[in-house]
């Protein structure tokens, strides 16, 4: 016994037993709707009509097929793109990639932001000068005001990234600086895990095998770490990623001007000190400049909200005058300014 399964008026058969050809044709025809008999047709051309009828049947009913399945595939894209469009991350760097991409078609803007990043740069000591000034002085290691490497996973955003790449350069050098080795090794791995997520792996890689080299050398380390972050600003500036280059430089910045008040702002001001002290009131002009060059980038809002930040530290700068008129009372108040502003690019 064959049981059909009928289709738009064609039946399949599904083999059971031994076939009967006359039933299996009695059941064939009675599976067949609406088919008529032309009156001086033979039994076969009737069969052959409501064939003919059926399978155009057929055609019609995959032609609904393929509308249903095209609207169904259109419904299914307007889903995805509205869960893309309410993933607070994703579009977060969507929007990062969409300001960057804007900052790169507008010529104006671009010779601009070379402009100030090229001039902020050639006014800038090196964030290492800094921190050699203090390990000089015999300021000792405090490791607990340092960025934690845990806190890696929470920057998902181009911005946080490249901020924070910035960042953790400067806690590394400060390990380097005062012979930290495990520390070191751990700011090394997690800033060398961020360069891959910047795409800037390649970059960073160049100087893998002299940083393992010279793991024992603080000099040579400090040096290896310095000419890196250059190179990550030339790599950035030459693939026309100025933002994330501004980023990188502006979290580098911070994190030295962070260091040195944290470091110095219970110290009072000897001539053994001096130059520190001499050096965090400079800070104050390369302030200046980096929120002139932020100014060209601040449609993106991250960017604002940093520009923001750094003017409301800039406030607490202005109220000294002088390198004499830095001393605890003002370095606690700079401190809380810094602090509040970082806190919010290291979260």
């Amino acid at each position: 016994m064959k049981h059909p399964i009928p289709l738009a008026g064609i039946s399949v058969a599904i083999p059971s037993a031994q076939p009967d050809s006359r039933k299996r044709r009695v059941i064939q025809m009675s599976l067949i709707p609406n088919c008529f008999k032309a009156e001086n047709s033979s039994r076969e051309q009737n069969e052959i009509l409501c064939l003919l009828r059926n399978l155009s049947i057929f055609a019609s009913n995959l032609f609904e097929m393929k509308k249903t399945f095209m609207l169904l595939a259109c419904c299914t894209g307007l889903v995805l793109t509205f869960i893309s469009c309410n993933n607070p991350e994703k579009k977060a760097e969507e929007n990062a990639d969409k300001a960057l991409a804007e900052d790169t078609l507008s010529g104006k803007t671009k010779e601009m932001v070379d402009f100030k990043f090229f001039y902020t740069i050639a006014n800038l000591p090196s964030p290492m000068e800094m921190i050699s000034a203090i390990y000089a002085s015999k300021v000792p290691f405090n490791k607990e005001i340092l960025n934690p490497t845990t806190s890696l996973e929470n920057y998902n955003t181009s911005f946080k990234k490249a901020v924070n790449y910035g960042i953790f350069g400067i806690d590394m050098a400060y390990a380097a600086f005062y012979g930290q080795n495990q520390d070191l090794l751990d700011y090394y791995s997690t800033t060398r895990r961020l360069a891959e997520r910047l795409n800037i792996l390649e970059t960073f890689e160049n100087f893998t095998s002299t940083f393992e080299r010279n793991a024992g050398n603080r000099d040579s380390l400090v040096k290896i770490i310095d000419q890196a972050y250059n190179e990550t600003d030339h790599y950035l500036k030459a693939n026309n990623r100025y933002m994330s280059a501004t980023h990188v430089l502006g979290g580098a910045l911070l994190e030295a001007q962070y260091l040195s008040v944290e470091l110095m702002k219970n110290e009072t001001r000897t001539p053994d000190n001096n130059n520190i002290f001499e050096k965090i009131y400079n800070q104050k002009l390369y302030l200046e400049n980096l929120i002139s060059l932020y100014k060209e980038i601040e449609k993106d809002p991250e960017s604002a909200k940093f520009k923001t930040g750094l003017e409301t530290i800039k406030k607490s700068f202005d109220e000294v005058h002088s390198i004499d008129g830095l001393n605890k009372a003002t370095l606690a108040k700079l401190s809380i300014a810094i602090n509040s502003v970082r806190n919010d690019l290291i979260k």
